[in-house]
């Protein structure tokens, strides 16, 4: 059967009957319509490849096309996909080309679960939310400097997803972009993001420890809640709160440092009540005045049973004397002679 192709003003609007490797002409078009390729239509599809001059996918434009393995993007000029446009293409293994892309769209590879990997590239300004959502078989990612915008749950359940990288630049991370990703080793946090959102880390029980910059200023609530192999958390002077439930369910945890700047701890930050191998987590403060005030915050949060305070600093009474003996060495020694 011969695939029917339906087009109107340099825009593809349906295909139906394609079969095997579909190769489409230059010239004739610049966009592909929405739903135009929807997986019911054309489930026998393999492969796509598609012209140059096509600047938009739209939205679930290859939907639920079970059988489509390889897409093949245009060599030259940037492309847009639209929400949805790959979403529960199961067999999607690879997208040629795709450093020319410039935005990825809501859930536009959600439940491509056999991708395993896709190049970003230096145009990609924005992705969606849940855009790579179930990709189980994503095993890395490299987020472009270009990157401004990530939406919530971009990466949530990417199950192979072992690390990433972000620039510097990145200045906002987003909620739940990377929950119950089982098998990310490290949460790299970009030196200019200022908030670590809600359930950012949630689930990922491979972390083992957590570095959290200078220019943080919150941890929101259940940010690494339920990563139960994390041992270590330090956090650089900056941070002024901690959310609720922020590292609950974290029965490996035995160590946190914060700085002097924390202010303020959410409900059940640390978990609330004796945890059952009757471990506490040590919370390592700089000075005994943090002392006081940590037990007091650990109390009003509900943390207070399952944590104990650690000065890690010098006391008042040793910072006392190295003033003094510096008081001396100043005045100089007398000779005796």
């Amino acid at each position: 059967m011969k695939p029917i192709y339906k087009m109107k003003n340099w825009q593809l609007l349906r295909a139906r009957g394609a079969e095997g490797k579909v190769i489409l002409s230059a010239g004739e078009f610049v966009a592909i319509g929405k739903r135009a390729f929807w997986g019911k239509h054309n489930r026998y599809i393999e492969s796509v490849t598609l012209p140059t001059g096509v600047s938009v996918i739209k939205a679930e434009a290859f939907a639920e096309c079970k059988n489509l393995r390889t897409v093949i993007l245009p060599t030259g000029g940037s492309i847009g996909l639209s929400q949805g446009v790959f979403a529960g293409c199961t067999r999607l293994r690879g997208v040629a080309n795709s450093e020319n892309i410039n935005s990825i769209g809501a859930n536009a590879f959600a439940g491509c679960s056999s991708l395993q990997r896709i190049e970003l590239g230096k145009d990609l300004h924005r992705i969606g939310e849940g855009a790579f959502s179930g990709c189980r078989s994503l095993t890395s990612v490299t987020l472009p400097s270009s990157l401004r915008e990530v939406g919530e749950g971009a990466f949530a359940e990417c199950q192979e997803l072992a690390f990433y990288t972000t620039p510097d630049t990145l200045s906002t991370l987003s909620s739940e972009m990377f929950r119950d990703c089982v098998s990310l080793r490290e949460a790299v946090i970009p030196a200019a993001v200022t908030v670590i959102p809600w359930g950012a880390f949630m689930g990922c029980i491979s972390l083992g420890e957590v570095n959290i910059p200078a220019n943080v200023q919150t941890v929101e609530a259940r940010a690494f809640e339920n990563c139960r192999k994390l041992h270590t958390v330090r956090m650089e002077l900056g941070v002024t709160q901690i959310g609720a439930h922020a590292f609950d369910g974290t029965p490996a945890l035995r160590e946190v440092f914060l700085p002097r700047s924390v202010k303020k701890l959410g409900r059940g930050a640390f978990g609330t009540g004796k945890r059952k191998d009757g471990e506490k987590v040590t919370v390592c403060v700089e000075n005994e005045y943090m002392v006081r005030r940590m037990k007091h915050l650990l109390a009003l949060c509900g943390s207070a049973k399952c944590t104990t305070v650690k000065l890690i600093g010098k006391s008042i009474e040793e910072r006392k004397r190295e003033r003094r003996r510096e008081s001396l060495d100043e005045k100089g020694a007398h000779l005796i002679g």
